[in-house]
């Protein structure tokens, strides 16, 4: 149910995974990315291998704010908006909706500096951005009645994805995460208009 208090196992979830992100962006910044391992972050949070896993899918992304959580959030978020709504709608609503799980994370200047230093971290957002356009391929599908292999589906996917890589790396984390919403409202809104030429 929206607005829910979460239980006890999903709060001590919670911070299994926060304590896995703040560990390995601690480690990543003392040391070069490159030579820390999952085992070094599993012992800094003091877990195992396999919880790690059981959250994230490769050192690196823990160190990224959208993970396969967000991710499965953001689809049963989708899922559950109302049947009538025109998906672009539908899909901006629910990305809403998610960003209260996005905002609870911490360590936006240290990721922000890591990124900074080693580019080739970014690619790898790519690998979590893809996840998620996979996934909601799949529940566009379903909530419009088409094929999960027709254009459609995976152009809105696809579209919804820019939206929040484009808004992300434009952020600035000084402004909060209410500047964050903003860019991704403003980005929809250029969607919305057909991306018409913003009025100088």
């Amino acid at each position: 149910m929206q607005g829910a208090v979460p239980g006890l196992r999903e709060r001590k979830k919670a911070e299994t995974r926060e304590a896995l992100r703040a560990a390995a962006i601690r480690l990543f910044m003392e040391h070069d990315p490159s030579v820390v391992t999952v085992n070094d972050i599993c012992e800094a949070a003091r877990v195992s291998r396999r919880t790690f896993f059981n959250y994230f899918e490769s050192k690196e992304a823990a160190l990224f704010a959208w993970d396969q959580h967000l991710t499965e959030e953001f689809a049963a978020k989708l899922a559950a908006r109302p049947p009538h709504e025109p998906p672009l709608t539908a899909l901006r609503r629910a990305m809403d909706d998610t960003m209260p799980g996005f905002a609870s994370q911490t360590g936006w200047n240290a990721r922000k500096e890591l990124f900074g230093a080693y580019p080739e971290l970014r690619t790898k957002i790519l690998h979590a951005v893809f996840r998620l356009e996979t996934r909601l391929v799949e529940t566009l599908a379903d909530r419009i009645g088409c094929p999960e292999d027709g254009l459609y589906p995976r152009l809105l996917a696809a579209a919804t994805g820019s939206v929040f890589r484009v808004a992300f790396t434009t952020w600035t984390p000084e402004t909060g995460i209410e500047g964050l919403r903003v860019l991704i409202d403003q980005a929809f809104d250029h969607l919305a208009a057909g991306l018409s030429a913003p009025a100088s």
